[in-house]
């Protein structure tokens, strides 16, 4: 990790005065995110990237978990914490597993194109990777997200195991970045005497999307959890078009129950903690997602200027549910 951490400078340095000169961008006067000691923790570091003005930059970066310097066979992980420069449309980590054509090693970084076909923006790719974290941070003077997780709940993580830092940015009309893009993401560890429960994620994408120009739609859907849990985070995602994001509890007998996260902002929504909704067994969480396209806008003109689910801010709509609870379920939960 140290090692990837100095090519990670090094290249960082070569970008910044190459790409970021020719672009005539600066990084601005964030400070980076110090790095917790091995014992203490792990960091994870993206490159500080160029975003030219009218394009959007997401990439891939692959990490193993370091070995901590008192060689515990296992790191539990009781807060997480993010820094990102301003304009970033996401963060996510996920846990590498059914490898399809993205892949990579530690310290391989696949750069996102315009190329929609690009393994970096396919997220079917990705379909059993488990989620790690995720954020959003896209307004001056709003970089940091902290996630502490309750009293002997932790995120359990094995050295050696391998994660996928993916970092979009956008820099074009309905989102503006400062033409860099840079994340630094910390890992503090609990000891393991203190660990009485393993966080579990859920990570839930809706991709039956349409939404014309003037139309205002709404989607909604269930995900089902096998046994009772505690939902202790909640985050949503969707693009300019979104207005409102709900989530709620749910089971077969009431159907929609209480609603514990709800985002008006597209751009920048906010992160849930804190939270302590039960979810009884057999039960679940159901999300909503509300769109507005305005009359004179076009998403994709081989449908109709219609806005379909895709990656790309500017022409295409996401309607993703991040939820984050304990005990962890086995199976993990992906919600498709």
């Amino acid at each position: 990790m140290r090692r990837f951490l100095k090519r990670s400078l090094w290249r960082s340095l070569c970008l910044l005065s190459v790409s970021c000169l020719a672009a005539a961008c600066s990084p601005g006067d964030l400070e980076p995110l110090p790095a917790p000691s091995s014992r203490q923790g792990f960091q994870l570091k993206t490159e500080a990237t160029a975003i030219p003005a009218g394009k959007e930059n997401q990439d891939c970066y692959f990490f193993r978990v370091p070995t901590p310097s008192d060689g515990a066979p296992e790191v539990f992980v009781k807060r997480i914490l993010m820094r990102q420069r301003p304009g970033t449309h996401h963060m996510n980590i996920f846990r590498v597993r059914t490898v399809h054509d993205l892949k990579g090693e530690d310290g391989t970084i696949v750069r996102g194109t315009d190329d929609a076909k690009n393994p970096c923006w396919v997220s079917s790719n990705w379909a059993d990777w488990p989620l790690v974290v995720n954020s959003q941070s896209s307004q001056p003077g709003n970089t940091d997200v902290a996630f502490d997780l309750p009293e002997g709940v932790a995120h359990k993580f094995v050295p050696g195991e391998l994660l996928m830092l993916q970092t979009h940015y956008v820099n074009a009309t309905t989102q503006k970045t400062d033409s860099v893009g840079e994340v630094w993401v910390n890992f503090e560890r609990l000891p393991r005497a203190e660990v009485r429960a393993e966080l579990g994620t859920l990570f839930a994408t809706n991709q039956n999307l349409m939404v014309c120009p003037g139309q205002q739609r709404a989607f909604e859907k269930v995900c089902r959890t096998p046994q009772p849990v505690t939902v202790v985070g909640a985050n949503g995602h969707f693009h300019s078009r979104g207005t409102r994001f709900s989530m709620y509890t749910w089971d077969e007998t009431n159907g929609k129950g209480a609603q514990f996260y709800e985002s008006t902002r597209w751009d920048d929504p906010p992160m849930a903690t804190g939270l302590s909704v039960q979810v009884p067994q057999n039960a679940g969480i159901t999300y909503r997602c509300e769109f507005s396209a305005p009359a004179d806008s076009c998403g994709d003109p081989s449908k109709g200027c219609c806005y379909t689910f895709g990656p790309k801010v500017e022409t295409s709509e996401h309607c993703n549910a991040f939820v984050y609870y304990y005990p962890r379920i086995d199976t993990d939960l992906p919600c498709f």
